[in-house]
């Protein structure tokens, strides 16, 4: 039989949104679909604009897909017509996509959501963090009082915090990890609804794609099963950044070995139009999005030969 290639971009900053396709090679469960997976190093090395970045990986043939939070991707597809949203991971109880926090510093007098009216927050454009604050926090803050502050990758947002360049920061897997072993101190915690989605290109072959998540669904079934069995890889992951963070981050590594939490996923599955057309109406009321678009711009239409 032919083998297939697929290609596979992974930042390491963010390595925990491709955890399970990283086990899954690792575990060589590709190579039973005869497929031969290809990794292209997409870490930045300077705040880029994510959206930007993948959107080229994808059209440039450098990546055959890529996944981030909902809103974003309809976003990135809205300004790509040559790209999709395929399939959806929803959030669970433990999943990597089901909480998003923020931090403050442990001595500041930041108590509660209403407090951080005014305040620089690091998120990063574009991507969930950018989106997930504003939805969290509207709740507590006047739109034209949340004042969101471009620093770009998780570990820069947790060192902007330490150095006091902002008063609150958005973290979430390990990087919130790393803010509770720092003190750092949760000021803001909510449950999320939106899931995570994947982006591929119109004209990629449904049948890798069914492939592709056929053979992920197998690693989150590993990982949910028993996620300790997993935590020397993925903790090899999170020791690969720290080597690279100041001292008084790197020496954490012995504690988090012990601690760290390997992130549950609930399986992809098929996005829907009725998916898109609730988000939609959000983002177009928050003035995120432009007007008068329609699911068939965004949902891909091959999704049933996917996921049939």
């Amino acid at each position: 039989m032919k083998t297939h290639r697929l290609k596979l971009a992974v930042n390491r900053y963010a390595f925990h949104w491709a955890f399970p396709e990283m086990l899954a090679d690792e575990l060589g469960l590709f190579e039973r679909e005869w497929t031969q997976v290809e990794w292209f190093d997409a870490t930045p090395s300077a705040v880029v604009n994510k959206g930007s970045m993948y959107t080229d990986l994808l059209e440039g043939g450098t990546a055959d897909l890529y996944h981030a939070g909902e809103w974003a991707c309809i976003n990135r597809v809205l300004d790509s017509p040559e790209s999709c949203i395929v399939a959806k991971s929803p959030p669970g109880r433990g999943t990597l996509n089901s909480t998003v926090s923020l931090y403050v510093a442990k001595d500041s007098r930041i108590r509660r959501g209403a407090d951080l009216a005014g305040k620089p927050i690091a998120i990063e454009e574009g991507t969930g963090s950018y989106y997930t604050t504003l939805l969290d926090l509207e709740k507590y803050v006047k739109r034209e009082e949340i004042e969101l502050t471009q620093i770009g990758e998780p570990h820069r947002r947790l060192l902007s915090l330490l150095h006091g360049e902002v008063v609150a920061a958005s973290l979430l897997g390990p990087w919130a990890e790393i803010g509770d072993a720092l003190g750092l101190r949760e000021v803001l915690r909510t449950n999320r609804s939106n899931p995570t989605t994947t982006v591929a290109r119109r004209d990629k072959d449904p049948l890798l794609l069914r492939a592709f998540f056929r053979v992920v669904n197998r690693a989150i079934g590993k990982i949910n099963s028993n996620p300790g069995r997993y935590r020397k890889s993925y903790f090899n992951r999170v020791k690969s950044v720290l080597v690279e963070m100041p001292e008084g981050i790197a020496r954490l590594a012995p504690r988090l070995e012990r601690k760290i939490t390997v992130p549950r996923w609930k399986p992809w599955v098929k996005y829907t139009s009725a998916d898109f057309d609730k988000t939609y109406r959000w983002l177009v009321a928050q003035g995120l999005s432009p007007d008068g678009h329609r699911s068939a711009e965004v949902v891909a239409r091959y999704s049933p030969d996917v996921f049939g």
